[in-house]
């Protein structure tokens, strides 16, 4: 490779680290949801009940319904209605409340420092 192309590639990097270190950061995976959420679940595997099982985003539809999963090998679902209201008949804790709710109680997260 010429001198040049590295020269070029250098500099190609350095302006795509300074761009991205001055853009905001991201609010959430998906806007207005929490990237994870932390519900008891009354017994997903007939053995025994998870008090804190955590659910994380895998899919979002353009009518505003958000799917979130846990990484179990037999996974729980729970979903994030339009109107931000969780949805999942097997949750002891969350079915049926509002987001706003679980995050005030901490069960609601984002990763991002710029979401409330």
């Amino acid at each position: 490779m010429s001198e040049t192309l590295k020269r070029c590639g250098l500099y190609l990097t350095a302006f795509c680290a300074i761009t991205l270190a001055w853009l905001p950061a991201r609010a959430a995976l998906v806007a207005d949801r929490p990237d994870a959420i932390i519900c008891s679940v009354k017994d997903p595997t007939g053995v025994l009940p998870w008090d804190e099982l955590v659910f994380y985003i895998s899919a979002h539809t353009k009518t505003g319904r958000t799917l979130y999963k846990t990484l179990t090998s037999d996974p729980v679902v729970l979903i994030v209605d339009a109107d931000n209201v969780v949805n999942g008949e097997n949750l002891a804790n969350c079915d049926g409340r509002p987001v706003k709710d679980l995050r005030d109680e901490g069960r609601a997260v984002n990763w991002s420092k710029t979401t409330p």
